[in-house]
């Protein structure tokens, strides 16, 4: 067994950081630095402007349910038109999508822009639908930022895509 005298160490003293004796404003520089980095790699991997965000992206939550003879999926849009949005119904899935574009002005005293912003956005989900449906008797109806779709089922061979107008 060999010993050690208790001056001997591991590892020298400098081998370990020690936050005490360094200057805590490096190590928040550093912080920031890493978040930045993070942050904006996430942003350009979504191919977006960094002035947009993820404002651009949407989901739209969706609940689907079977009421027997038909489904009814019910999907939250706030804040989208009936005009914007638009439906395609195949047999096994359905699709939604809408863009919104907005422009606010506001001009100053001198007749020059003090703030002017343009937002856009697009909202696309495909929802699966366990059985096929008749997409000719599928109705679309929206209120209040909600939009309802009654999807009848096929009882027989009859098998289509058409997209839906929304009322």
């Amino acid at each position: 067994m060999i010993r050690r005298r208790r001056t001997d160490e591991l590892a020298p003293s400098d081998y370990w950081w020690n936050p005490y004796e360094t200057d805590t404003r490096g190590i928040l520089e550093e912080m920031d630095r890493l978040f930045h980095d993070f942050r904006s790699g996430f942003e350009s991997s979504l191919a977006l402007p960094r002035d947009v965000g993820l404002q651009a992206l949407r989901t739209p939550a969706v609940d689907l349910m079977d009421k027997g003879k038909e489904y009814e999926l019910k999907v939250e849009m706030p804040g989208i038109t009936r005009e914007d949005v638009s439906i395609e119904v195949g047999e096994k899935d359905v699709q939604i999508s809408a863009e919104t574009r907005e422009e606010v002005d506001e001009k100053g005293a001198e007749g020059g822009y003090i703030r002017r912003e343009r937002r856009y956005s697009r909202i696309y989900r495909r929802v699966p639908i366990p059985e096929p449906v008749i997409a000719d008797k599928t109705s679309a109806e929206m209120k209040d930022g909600l939009l309802v779709i009654k999807l009848p089922k096929v009882s027989g061979p009859e098998r289509k895509a058409r997209k839906i107008e929304v009322k």
